[in-house]
């Protein structure tokens, strides 16, 4: 069997499909531009197929729009073998780049909300 190319981490935040940034292909869990994606990288169905978990004709079947993934266990799965932040699918609870956890760039204002700093039960220091 012919081996896929790697998969580059960058793809996700930078790439495109179709002229949408993969960014928002994820975000909406569009999973038939994902895989359309990696074949115009050099991805053949077998090999997305072998890093996901998922038949080679359920592949197929995806990429043609014929059959959509709901299911949180897939999405997780193809997340995971493609090198995809979970939370850029809305698998966790993060989401992408800056979200969370990350510092805002400059020039970003960041509040903080009401109840930061109030104690979380009446009578204790915040």
């Amino acid at each position: 069997m012919r081996q896929q190319p790697p998969i580059n981490p960058a793809w996700w935040r930078e790439g495109a499909i179709d002229g949408v940034p993969l960014m928002q292909v994820l975000a909406r869990q569009d999973v038939a531009a994902v895989f359309r994606f990696l074949h115009s990288r050099g991805w053949s169905r077998s090999a997305i197929a072998a890093a996901t978990g998922l038949a080679e004709s359920r592949v197929r079947r995806i990429s043609q729009g014929r059959q959509a993934v709901t299911s949180y266990e897939v999405l997780e799965r193809i997340a995971v073998g493609l090198g995809i932040e979970r939370g850029w699918m809305g698998l966790a609870y993060t989401g992408p780049p800056g979200a969370l956890g990350e510092r805002p760039a400059l020039g970003v204002s960041v509040t903080r909300p009401p109840w930061a700093g109030q104690p979380a039960c009446p009578g204790q220091r915040p």
